[in-house]
């Protein structure tokens, strides 16, 4: 399997838990680190995206600040745009994002050769995350951050964007965006 640098999101205030989400633990561990192992087989690098650097070098990730705190996942996919040193792709990932399965990984490196500046899942509506993204991209989300226009999927109305159609299994993917999610996927098991 390929690799590409990895960029997982984890800077959001995390208002509907309460306390730091990528600190959740989640059958033994922290949301981040399993959701950091999700991605291991494809990942070249991982670099953490939180509110301040080195937030989460205790769990062993390099972490970096958000360039623009507040700004939510645009924000921090822009902050990786920055940080990104190659005129390449890198997959960005949010880590409260569970069941992310190899396959699909796959399915968005294999689609690289598109030409595309985004390459992304869609259904009946966009999903950012996991994704890829090219380096090219930064002066388009850097516009769109400074119109305040900062949900990711409208980005895709801006750029050239591949979209590839959603994976079969694509609900087995859970967003753990609060305090009830994590208990019941804890609960099942």
């Amino acid at each position: 399997m390929e690799t590409v640098p990895v960029y997982i999101l984890a800077g959001g205030k995390s208002s509907r838990i309460g306390s730091d989400k990528a600190r959740f633990m989640f059958k033994g561990k922290p949301l981040l680190t399993y959701a950091a192992q999700s991605i291991q087989p494809v990942a070249a690098s991982i670099t953490v995206v939180a509110d301040i650097a080195d937030k989460y070098l205790d769990l062993g990730y390099q972490t970096i600040a958000d360039l623009q705190p507040g700004l939510g996942p645009l924000g921090g996919i822009y902050t990786a745009l920055c940080h990104h040193a190659t005129d390449d792709y890198f997959l960005c990932i949010s880590c409260d994002r569970i069941g992310i399965q190899p396959e699909w990984l796959d399915q968005l490196i294999r689609a690289r050769e598109k030409n595309a500046k985004a390459i992304v899942f869609r259904g009946e509506k966009w999903h950012p995350f996991p994704a890829l993204y090219h380096a090219s991209l930064k002066a388009q989300v850097q516009a769109a951050l400074a119109e305040n226009q900062l949900a990711p999927w409208k980005i895709f109305e801006r750029i050239d964007v591949c979209a590839l159609n959603l994976p079969s299994n694509w609900d087995v993917a859970v967003d753990i965006n609060n305090r009830q999610a994590l208990d019941y996927l804890t609960s099942q098991g």
